[in-house]
């Protein structure tokens, strides 16, 4: 994760919860609002990651098989 990614997903999350302007928020406000930016995305990098390790493949109906199978010929 970038800075920028932090820095973008914090004043996002700032903006949902006060009215005011990020640049007007105190440090300390803005630095929690970075910590939970940076929780944030890195548990849904492990959500993603999760996720493709346990896609699979969908099953073959027979008709795209039998396609497949008259498309491509068999080499001997």
């Amino acid at each position: 994760m970038t800075p920028d990614q932090v820095e973008l997903v914090a004043q996002a999350f700032y903006a949902v919860e006060y009215p005011g302007s990020w640049n007007s928020a105190s440090e300390p406000l803005r630095a929690h609002f970075r910590n939970l930016a940076r929780m944030a995305i890195g548990l849904l990098g492990q959500q993603m990651a999760q996720c493709r390790s346990s896609a699979t493949p969908a099953p073959m109906i027979s008709s795209q098989a039998d396609r497949r199978e008259k498309a491509v010929p068999e080499i001997h």
